[in-house]
């Protein structure tokens, strides 16, 4: 648009690519479709005798006419294809795993011990993520901060069965958001047994005469 001339109109469409040597994360984004967009190959080894070639470059401009050709035919098949790429089971795989490390919700909803997933159980959101804390403790693991950890959940919901809702009632009696399909098996001032040994969990607003 140049200053005092109309502006043009149009729709534009842009596809990036975008190539690192380290999985990609959001800073709020949990859902499947952050990960979905993302190709995460398997390299292999380096040689253990293997030297590294400093002229590699140079060598590489010499064959330039051969790299585009061979650039350009693998575009011509991903244009036939709708720009879709072809997966492996691996590649498949590899997403799979990024997503668990970067997401520890999903481990926590397949544990055993902390929650039971079941069509007629309740459970609030607060109380999931009282038990979420303790899985995180016990396995030394960083917890998402509340609101990560519930849009977390509702990313998630169909996956597991679940359907997120304001009318949970909790152990207050009171209706509050949470998430229906799902239990609690873990408690902030219960004790937890773990083999031979047992924790006791408080929460920090219990007065100090109660902890005692």
């Amino acid at each position: 648009e140049r200053k005092g001339k109309q502006s043009y109109q149009g729709w534009m469409c842009a596809r990036l690519l975008a190539f690192s040597n380290g999985d990609l994360q959001a800073l709020f984004d949990r859902s499947d479709g952050f990960y979905r967009r993302q190709l995460v190959l398997t390299t292999k080894e380096k040689p253990a005798g293997r030297m590294d070639d400093p002229d590699l470059a140079e060598k590489m401009k010499a064959e330039v006419e051969g790299i585009l050709l061979w650039a350009f035919e693998g575009l011509q098949r991903l244009a036939a294809n709708n720009f879709k790429f072809t997966e492996s089971e691996r590649t498949r795989g590899n997403r799979e795993a990024v997503k668990r490390d970067n997401n520890n919700v999903y481990d926590f909803l397949d544990s055993d011990g902390y929650v039971r997933l079941k069509a007629d159980l309740s459970a609030s959101s607060k109380e999931l993520y009282e038990a979420y804390q303790i899985y995180c403790t016990e396995n030394n693991l960083p917890a998402l901060k509340p609101r990560s950890f519930s849009e977390a959940l509702i990313a998630c919901q169909s996956r597991y069965n679940l359907e997120y809702c304001n009318n949970v009632t909790n152990a207050a009696g009171r209706r509050v958001r949470g998430f229906l399909g799902i239990e609690v098996l873990v408690r902030n001032h219960i004790s937890v047994f773990s083999g031979d040994s047992m924790r006791t969990y408080v929460p920090e607003d219990v007065p100090e005469e109660w902890r005692r």
